[in-house]
C-alpha cells in the first residue's frame, strides 16, 4: 500500500522562492548599474543578498551577469604609450629613495643647528642673568663708597694706624730708613 503525498505545496513554495531570489538578483543589478559600480558575481551576490553558488546555477542569471560584466566593464585598456615599463618604475623608486636621503640628510643638519643655537641662547641667558648680578653687586657697592665718602672721619685706633702708616711709607720713600 502506496500513500501518495501531496507536494504540490512544496512545489509552490519552491517556485516563489525562486521567483523572489530572481527580483531579488535584478534589484541588485539595477543597484549596481545606478550607482556605476562594476557588476560582477561577487558584487551582484552581494548587492541581493544570494549567495555565487546560487548565481552561477542559474543559467540565465549565469548568462545574463556575464553579458553585463562583459559590456560594462569599467577597466579600461591602457594604451602602451601611457603604460608604464618595470625598468621606469624601478628608476622613479631609486629616484625618489635618494631624494628622501638627502632630506633626511638635511634634516639632521638643521636639528644639528637648532641643537646649537639653542645651546647659545641658553649660555646668552647664563650670562645675562650673571651680568644683571653683577650690575646689582655694582650699585649696591657704589652706594656703600658714596656713604663712606659723605660721613666724616672718626678718630679711631684703625685711622690712627693707617696715618702712622702713611707716614712710615712716606718717611721710607724720602731715604731716612733705608740703610
Amino acid at each position: 500500500m502506496t500513500v501518495e503525498r501531496n507536494i504540490d505545496g512544496l512545489r509552490g513554495n519552491a517556485q516563489r522562492k525562486r521567483q523572489e531570489a530572481f527580483e531579488k538578483v535584478e534589484q541588485g543589478i539595477q543597484k549596481l548599474i545606478k550607482e556605476q559600480r562594476v557588476i560582477n558575481f561577487n558584487t551582484v551576490a552581494k548587492a541581493s543578498g544570494l549567495s555565487k553558488a546560487w548565481l552561477y546555477k542559474e543559467p540565465e542569471i549565469k548568462a545574463r551577469i556575464e553579458h553585463l560584466r562583459e559590456n560594462n566593464s569599467q577597466t579600461k585598456e591602457i594604451p602602451a604609450k601611457q603604460r608604464s615599463s618595470d625598468a621606469s618604475k624601478d628608476a622613479i623608486i631609486k629616484t625618489l629613495k635618494e631624494r628622501i636621503k638627502r632630506v633626511e640628510a638635511e634634516n639632521r643638519g638643521l636639528r644639528d643647528q637648532h641643537e646649537a643655537i639653542y645651546g647659545r641662547i641658553l649660555q646668552a641667558s647664563e650670562i645675562e642673568q650673571r651680568l644683571e648680578r653683577l650690575e646689582a653687586e655694582n650699585t649696591r657697592l657704589k652706594k656703600e663708597l658714596e656713604e663712606c665718602l659723605s660721613q666724616p672721619p672718626k678718630n679711631s685706633a684703625l685711622e690712627k694706624s693707617n696715618v702712622s702708616a702713611i707716614r712710615s711709607v712716606k718717611n721710607l720713600n724720602k731715604g731716612d730708613d733705608w740703610l
